[in-house]
């Protein structure tokens, strides 16, 4: 019995014990075109599997600015493809004008309504997508979900659903 045991768990270990090399390129600029926002973004590797990603979106009336710390993972089925995850913060910054649209989803307006002209609202995001390098050119495809919470006049959630195109530096 004792080994079997250590024998199951050293399969287990050894299986989950694969180096992660999820990182394909340093540093890579871009755009992300999201269902709240479009903007640009930079995506930088620390190590092999961690990296930072900062995204400046503009939306209606408002600029928004967020840091990600990001985990990657291969897939190892596929070349240059790995998925991530992830959770950062952000700050926006709102040019209400009092009532301001959101956003619009299967044609109901989403509003938001604020005495003050403008407003700066800090918020938590998580991000979860799949990135693909495309083989021998320096770029990169993504997809990703971004769930987000405003802290403005009490807790707001959004989800953002966004395409990325990055140019590898």
């Amino acid at each position: 019995m004792k080994l079997r045991t250590l024998l199951a768990v050293s399969s287990i270990i050894t299986l989950l014990y694969q180096p992660v090399r999820a990182q394909e390129y340093g540093t890579a600029v871009g755009v992300r075109l999201g269902s709240l926002t479009a903007g640009f973004n930079v995506k930088t590797f620390l190590n092999t599997s961690g990296a930072i990603e900062g995204i400046v979106g503009i939306g209606h009336h408002s600029v928004t600015i967020t840091g990600l710390y990001e985990k990657d993972h291969p897939i190892h089925s596929a070349e240059g493809l790995n998925w991530y995850v992830g959770a950062g913060a952000h700050v926006g910054f709102f040019d209400h004008h009092g009532t301001y649209l959101r956003y619009k989803y299967k044609d109901e307006k989403y509003y938001v309504y604020h005495d003050e002209d403008n407003a700066v609202v800090p918020g938590v995001d998580v991000i979860i997508g799949l990135e693909w390098k495309i083989p021998r050119a320096p770029l990169t495809l993504g997809v990703d979900l971004k769930p987000q919470i405003d802290f403005h006049h009490g807790a707001h959630s959004y989800f953002d659903a966004a395409f990325n195109v990055r140019y590898i530096l």
